[in-house]
């Protein structure tokens, strides 16, 4: 590999890990919506739809009483984020046969100075991944510059 593909790899693999970074800020914000704890009540149960709208496809059925966790709405449809069967999870519910009992604390401890975060962002790893990587690639470039092809 030539000293100059090497160094374009290296740059291209730079370029796509800021993008990854930069993106994945845009990203988060996007899901910066409230969990809520709801209960189903719609006696003969209520249906979980792949779309958020009536005409979409079945995938299961909730049943009486059950608290499934949403997102955080007061009309139309809202997508299952938990304490379902993972089968039903972003599966979209009605709000209307849902009643709310709790907003979900989902707030944890900011991360730097040691602290941890309870959120998974796996953007910001590949962007970390493709760092290094591109790195590594700068890196066996310039020393194979330096000492000639190997």
């Amino acid at each position: 590999m030539s000293v100059r593909r090497a160094m374009a790899v290296a740059a291209a693999g730079a370029a796509a890990g800021a993008f990854v970074v930069i993106g994945a800020g845009a990203a988060e914000a996007q899901t910066d919506t409230q969990l809520c704890e709801y209960l189903v009540t719609a006696r003969h149960g209520l249906n979980v739809h792949e779309l958020p709208n009536v005409h979409s496809k079945v995938v299961g059925v909730l049943k009486f009483h059950d608290k499934p966790w949403a997102d955080c709405k007061t009309k139309g449809f809202t997508e299952i984020r938990g304490n379902v069967p993972v089968q039903l999870r972003h599966g979209f519910i009605d709000v209307k046969f849902l009643r709310k009992l709790r907003v979900i604390p989902t707030g944890g401890v900011e991360t730097g100075a040691g602290g941890t975060s309870t959120g998974m962002d796996s953007a910001l790893a590949a962007g970390g991944v493709a760092t290094v990587l591109a790195g590594g690639g700068i890196a066996l470039a310039a020393r194979r510059r330096a000492t000639g092809a190997a």
